[in-house]
């Protein structure tokens, strides 16, 4: 996902009150495979996940190649250069059958060997789904 890193103010929910896929759920479910989705502010994106670490992203109007990793249960995607896309780590809930809500996580270092911190709940930057399988995803947003 392509969006561009903004800053936003992470307050702390306890371990226990987290939602997130564990990296063995966002593994199973993304990894492999293509996912359709858009922004918050109902963008297009599609994205592939290759099994040995890299992406292909696409919208209407640029693209681009670049690579993904886990750190725990955070997923990051960051692009080679040339294209203008920056990534970023992201924490994702499973809001339904095929659908996939994505969280901004704490940039923090992203060379670190340490995990980066799950984002906060309340606003999801992107949504996704499966591709070639029904989304369950609510109508896209209008604004």
């Amino acid at each position: 996902m392509a969006l561009a890193a903004t800053c936003i103010l992470a307050v702390p929910v306890p371990a226990s009150a987290r939602p997130w896929m564990s990296e063995e759920a966002m593994r199973a479910a993304f990894i492999g495979r293509t996912l359709d989705g858009h922004y918050i502010d109902g963008h297009s994106w599609t994205e592939t996940y290759a099994a040995e670490g890299r992406l292909d992203y696409r919208e209407a109007d640029r693209k681009g190649l670049g690579y993904w990793y886990f750190r725990g249960d955070v997923f990051c995607t960051f692009y080679d250069p040339g294209y203008g896309l920056s990534g970023g780590c992201w924490t994702a809930i499973q809001a339904s059958t095929n659908c996939y809500e994505f969280y901004m996580a704490d940039p923090g270092d992203r060379g670190a060997e340490d995990e980066a911190t799950p984002g906060p709940l309340g606003r999801w930057v992107a949504r996704a789904w499966r591709k070639g399988e029904p989304s369950t995803c609510e109508d896209r947003p209008s604004a």
